[in-house]
């Protein structure tokens, strides 16, 4: 019998002077398009969470993450898969953040955190607003029955 698999993916949250930085997709894969979503991608075979974070921030910003801490894990009930979704926070990086990924995402944007953040990917929204409420809440849960 073939084992169950799960997909895994890193989120970066850069947060500067009460703002989070988000990108706007245009991927139509998975009914991105037009979305905010989190800086963040799927780990490659033989990648560990800490290695795809650092190669993310550096494919889609254009920066080379010096300090980050580990944040928050949720367990994703998604589309048509199951994720564990691994998100960082960072403390400190090297480079000039950039739209490095024109392809995928037609601006970058700062959003303050006092506003609610309208049109995100829905389970990173559920996670960041969690992570908001309270920063010592390290795992959750999105999208299962409750």
């Amino acid at each position: 019998m073939e084992r169950f698999k799960i997909c895994v993916a890193v989120h970066l949250l850069i947060i500067k002077d009460n703002k989070i930085l988000l990108e706007r997709s245009i991927n139509p894969d998975k009914n991105l398009y037009g979305k905010l979503t989190i800086p963040s991608g799927h780990i490659k075979a033989g990648e560990n969470v800490v290695e795809a974070m650092k190669r993310k921030a550096k494919e889609e910003l254009g920066i080379d993450l010096k300090e980050f801490d580990l944040v928050q894990i949720s367990n994703v009930n998604g589309f048509s898969d199951i994720y564990d979704c691994y998100y960082f926070l960072c403390k400190d990086y090297d480079g000039e953040i950039t739209n490095t990924q024109p392809d995928y995402t037609s601006k970058l944007e700062w959003h303050p955190l006092d506003k609610t953040i309208t049109n995100i990917l829905e389970y990173q929204g559920y996670a960041l607003e969690k992570y908001l409420e309270n920063p010592n809440l390290s795992f959750t849960l999105y999208g299962w029955d409750k």
